[in-house]
């Protein structure tokens, strides 16, 4: 096994099989959960993925970062113009979709990444930190200071999942989308398409196209349809009122003017396609990530999306810890003096993690505003920054298992505290800063208690624990010598 690992690229090849095993896992899991649980792992997959940079920033390179939150703000941003904004790809010309997309964040992390890497590469401590933390505090307010661009404070709101072409796909040659009043509102699609070329081209509902049941005669044919009719203002049915349902059109009805029968065994579920009968049952079907398939489930999506780019972030960094960059940044962490006379540049070092990190927390910000299906300034406040180091800090600053393991306590702790709030009368304001409160206290315990966040600890138990036993096992017995040839033992 050890020969085969030398081959060329069988590391990569291993890293690979060993992701690829942990997604199909995790996805086999999910087809069988709530949405709950999958929205809460697609959370965890999403800070993951901005963690695997706060590993590679602070745990190897040794830099301090409060603005990583705003680093996912540029991802985000970036995705939702791209998305909304652009139905092809410039130059290449080919459909825009998502993958697209977050190609542009990945451009935009490595851009500002290195701005600030070159801002911050001769800095360090407080003034590092001070960099850093005016960075999440101004990135999130731009959008303000450009509204018409970024939304403003409102922000941007996304609708996914998405079709090819974007988020405002072009609509069908002929027609336009006007928005539906509201005795249609709530439907699937939400607006309905009227001819803009050709016959009925400039047709429009007016007041006296509209039907009431009471227009029907008694074989449901019309009658009267034009004419108003007074309710009455005394006596039985003084104060009754048309409801939005009450209202027909002349869609409502057939060729011969009968009512249609529209009962709800014959209309298909607004959840379920057309062309999908709508007796089976949505909810035994298995969960797909196919917008057109009836056991289509949003939070699927979701997780699947937050999985696959966690899993190949994680690639990245595994790759880059274990390889020659991250000896590097050990280097240049442990002893910047002795590295710069080995041949490595302490500047670039950091400013390549500064790269890296921006990368992997651009990408998480284009999960994270397909998840919300929103993207402003108050999505990424500095408490996400600070949330994203704490949880590095918990679970381990060196470890990439570490930063699985801050993610999942970033997300499972709110989750704690509003259950203990539930029945036992908390304020809503203690029920959602408890969660800060305990955030701190858990720094200070694992910076008094373990150093190392938990899986330091677990690492250097075991390594204590090894120790001790080779130290208590009796040396074994000296072998004496065979006798030389030719010599006898007296």
């Amino acid at each position: 096994m050890s020969n085969l690992m030398r081959l060329p690229g069988a590391r990569l090849v291993a890293h690979a099989a060993f992701f690829l095993a942990i997604f199909l896992v995790l996805m086999w899991f999910m087809g069988g959960a709530d949405p709950l649980t999958m929205s809460n792992v697609a959370l965890a997959a999403m800070y993951a993925t901005a963690m695997f940079g706060m590993v590679i920033l602070v745990g190897l390179s040794g830099q301090v970062s409060l603005g990583n939150g705003a680093l996912m703000a540029v991802g985000a941003y970036t995705f939702a113009l791209v998305s909304m904004n652009w139905a092809t790809v410039p130059i290449i010309g080919v459909a825009m979709n998502g993958w697209w997309a977050m190609g542009f964040a990945l451009v935009g992390g490595i851009v500002f990444g290195l701005v600030i890497g070159g801002l911050g590469a001769r800095l360090k401590g407080p003034y590092l930190a001070g960099l850093t933390l005016g960075i999440a505090v101004g990135i999130p307010a731009i959008a303000n200071r450009f509204p018409d661009l970024f939304g403003g404070e409102t922000g941007l709101l996304l609708t996914v999942p998405y079709p090819e072409g974007g988020y405002l796909p072009e609509p069908e040659e002929g027609f336009e989308e006007i928005p539906v009043d509201e005795a249609t509102a709530g439907t699937e699609t939400g607006t309905e398409t009227l001819p803009t070329e050709g016959e009925g081209a400039d047709e429009t509902l007016a007041p006296e196209d509209l039907l009431t049941v009471e227009d029907l005669g008694g074989d449901a044919a019309a009658s009267d349809a034009a004419s108003p009719e007074v309710l009455p203002t005394e006596g039985e049915g003084a104060d009754e009122s048309l409801a939005p349902e009450d209202l027909l059109t002349v869609d409502d009805l057939a060729a011969d003017g009968s009512a249609i029968d529209a009962s709800p065994t014959d209309v298909p579920s607004a959840d379920v396609p057309v062309d999908v009968p709508a007796d089976i049952p949505v909810d035994t079907l298995p969960p797909s990530t196919d917008m057109n398939d009836p056991g289509f489930l949003i939070e699927y999506w979701q997780v699947s999306l937050a999985l696959i780019v966690a899993c190949f972030v994680g690639f990245v960094a595994l790759n880059l810890v274990r390889g020659r960059q991250g000896i590097v940044w050990r280097a240049v962490r442990d002893d910047p003096v002795a590295a710069a006379v080995s041949g490595i540049s302490p500047a670039w070092a950091k400013v390549s993690a500064f790269m890296i990190s921006s990368v992997f927390a651009a990408l998480a910000g284009g999960v994270f505003a397909q998840l919300l299906s929103y993207v402003g300034p108050g999505a990424f406040p500095l408490g996400l920054s600070l949330s994203l180091l704490v949880g590095v800090v918990l679970g381990g600053r060196s470890s990439l298992l570490g930063a699985v393991i801050g993610a999942l306590i970033i997300v499972w702790l709110p989750n704690v505290v509003r259950d203990l709030s539930d029945g036992r009368g908390w304020d809503e304001q203690v029920t959602n800063n408890m969660p800060n409160l305990l955030y701190g206290l858990l720094v200070v315990l694992v910076v008094l208690v373990a150093p190392g966040g938990i899986v330091g600890s677990i690492m250097a138990g075991v390594a204590k624990l090894r120790r001790t036993r080779r130290e208590v096992e009796p040396p074994a017995a000296a072998i004496p010598p065979a006798p030389a040839e030719g010599h006898t033992r007296r």
